[in-house]
């Protein structure tokens, strides 16, 4: 994203060392501007080994601020970070460790790297993104990478992220936040005050981590509802699996009784017979022992008239 730094309404040059803006001159055609993003990749893949030479081989003046310092040879010589930054003209001053220190922070944090570019002027007529966006390129960047790229004298501020970043990162929403970081200390600035350049890269960087954070606990939430949405999915499961067996157990016992009731059924009444023809059996003998003796079978009402004697 790019910023044009204005101030009060009007657009003010960004200053670098002695309240003066810098000069410049223009190059105007696509050649010229291809050129000068190739030679400044170079020197940024050259910055690590130039380093403790750097600020006096590229440095448009040789005197530096008296508000800043130039930052010293072994310092430069351990610093990890001093192939990502390039500040010809030391405007970061004492800063400077301050800034590498939270760069080496959000890459071990975030895993975002983070390259930053001060130069007096794009020179070029592309939008200040595109020509960041080239230059970035032309680096061979690893996704996750983040380029801060502030031209003073032009009074541009452009952010952009490598292909293939996350889309936490790479968002617009999150490369507007990183720019707004960024701008903010150089553009709400008191009259006869400098830019405080540090505090732009350092503030940018602190919404890395933040915009990380956010991504992390929305990831964590997702993981989680899909994690409670998959145990009850498993609960539901289970519930039912358990409802089908013990409806199969039961169909299956009904079955069985059923069956049982079928086994018992003909013995019953086979019983119910035998009980009946056990019952009937004396009075039949009683019958046939009777008509075998000549007497008729009347059972005990059959007995000997007790007055048959009185008969003649």
């Amino acid at each position: 994203m790019t910023t044009r730094i204005e101030n009060q309404g009007a657009t003010t040059p960004v200053y670098g060392r002695g309240g003066h803006p810098h000069s410049s001159d223009g190059v105007t055609t696509r050649l010229a501007r291809r050129c000068a993003a190739l030679a400044l990749a170079f020197v940024l893949a050259m910055a690590p080994g130039m380093a403790a030479f750097a600020p006096a081989a590229i440095a448009d003046e040789t005197t530096p601020s008296p508000t800043t310092s130039q930052t010293t040879d072994d310092d430069a010589a351990v610093d990890p970070n001093s192939g990502y930054i390039l500040d010809p003209q030391n405007l970061l001053g004492n800063d400077i460790a301050k800034v590498s220190d939270a760069i080496t922070h959000t890459r071990e944090r975030t895993g975002v790297q983070v390259r930053l570019i001060y130069v007096d002027s794009f020179n070029s007529t592309d939008p200040p993104d595109d020509w960041a966006r080239q230059t970035l390129q032309s680096l061979g960047p690893a996704p996750n990478t983040v380029l801060l790229a502030v031209a003073t004298n032009d009074g541009n501020l452009a952010v952009v992220v490598s292909p293939d970043s996350e889309e936490w990162l790479s968002s617009q929403q999150s490369v507007d936040a990183l720019s707004e970081a960024a701008s903010a200390p150089l553009t709400d600035v008191k009259t006869g005050e400098s830019p405080d350049w540090a505090r732009s890269a350092i503030d940018m960087m602190d919404v890395i981590d933040k915009e990380k954070d956010t991504a992390t606990s929305h990831s964590a939430v997702i993981v989680g509802a899909v994690a409670v949405i998959g145990v009850v999915a498993l609960a539901a499961v289970v519930v039912g699996v358990v409802i089908v067996v013990r409806r199969r157990r039961e169909v299956d016992a009904d079955a069985a009784g059923d069956v049982r009731d079928g086994e018992h059924a003909p013995h019953a009444d086979a019983d119910g017979d035998a009980d009946a023809d056990a019952d009937d059996s004396p009075v039949e003998a009683t019958a046939d022992t009777a008509t075998a003796a000549g007497t008729p079978a009347t059972g005990t009402a059959g007995a000997a008239n007790p007055h048959a004697k009185y008969r003649g």
